[in-house]
């Protein structure tokens, strides 16, 4: 009899964890939603909606080389071996070609920089799962009218971290309103990820780097403006955003196009910090990776105001769900 109560105890604690495990996954995602989330953050209605991949296999391997010894040497300093190692790979790095009808990449459909108005911002958040503390995340912005750089850092909780610890960096440089390099590097559990993109307006290219997979992809003749997902938050930030006016973004991430919709469902005043907030709620999905995997619904509440500061976020996970919350604000 002992024994039973034993095994059904174990078997319990097992579970458990398990749910946290799950949780914790989810945290990841709804961050790239605010995380700018992943957070981050969108829907895509089709993937390739707008440019068109043209798939050119006898172009690809001269041009690969020729970018490799030109381009992307230059910028990211990829190690001889590596160079090596991409082109015996040619066929796991294809080269695409984008045609569109103007000749130079379509401007921001808002200001000629929309992310001066984010400098200085930092924003702390408490991540919940079910009401209980599971991680936290920072985001912040620094740099001036032609530099920007975002950075989003998500870390799992001390309890937490003994068995599923999470620490995931992100960061977007901006120059004069276009995104010019992102950097993803992940630690979740056993995941592991090390993503870069290069994003070369003047050269109408996009190079995308896996550095764990040792491979790298180039997507050329680009006549449009994309976004990785964390500038792509802050973008929409900075964009008017009014009850049952969808909103799109394009996207570039984790090595897919993609035109994400972002629907504002309703308005509603939230309690944070004990304060009563005016906030417009919306709901992104993103058919792409992100940030972080994601699966389900991610609902984000957005003060009312022209700063749209995300005060909250939330998204189900298979055992309840998992809220993050707004916990400081600062604007230097």
């Amino acid at each position: 009899m002992k024994l039973r109560w034993i095994i059904v105890a174990i078997l319990i604690s097992i579970l458990a964890h398990m749910s946290i495990m799950i949780a914790l996954g989810k945290i990841q995602l709804s961050l790239p939603s605010f995380n700018f989330i992943e957070t981050y953050i969108f829907q895509s209605k089709k993937e390739n909606p707008k440019p068109k991949i043209v798939e050119t296999p006898e172009e690809a391997k001269s041009s690969e080389n020729q970018v490799l010894e030109n381009q992307v040497s230059e910028k990211q300093e990829i190690s001889e071996n590596n160079k090596s190692e991409t082109t015996e790979n040619k066929q796991e790095e294809p080269t695409s070609n984008f045609t569109q009808n103007s000749d130079k990449p379509q401007s921001l459909p808002v200001q000629q920089n929309p992310f001066t108005k984010f400098i200085n911002e930092t924003m702390k958040f408490d991540i919940y799962w079910m009401g209980i503390y599971v991680g936290s995340a920072v985001v912040s912005v620094k740099g001036d009218e032609n530099t920007i750089t975002i950075t989003s850092q998500v870390k799992s909780a001390g309890f937490i971290s003994n068995f599923y610890y999470v620490n995931d960096h992100a960061e977007s440089t901006i120059q004069k309103g276009l995104p010019k390099h992102f950097t993803l590097v992940q630690i979740e559990g056993k995941h592991r990820g090390n993503k870069e993109t290069i994003f070369d307006y003047e050269n109408k290219e996009i190079v995308f780097i896996n550095h764990l997979k040792n491979n790298t992809f180039y997507h050329k003749g680009i006549n449009k403006v994309f976004m990785d997902v964390l500038s792509g938050f802050f973008y929409l930030r900075a964009m008017p955003i009014n009850l049952n006016e969808p909103v799109t973004v394009d996207i570039f991430d984790s090595n897919k196009f993609a035109t994400v919709v972002v629907q504002p469902i309703k308005e509603e005043k939230i309690e944070i910090s004990n304060k009563q907030i005016d906030t417009i709620v919306i709901k992104p999905q993103l058919d792409t990776e992100g940030l972080f995997k994601r699966k389900g619904d991610i609902i984000i509440w957005l003060s009312k105001d022209a700063s749209k500061i995300p005060l909250k976020i939330e998204t189900k996970v298979p055992v309840g769900k998992v809220v993050a919350e707004l916990k400081e604000y600062r604007k230097d």
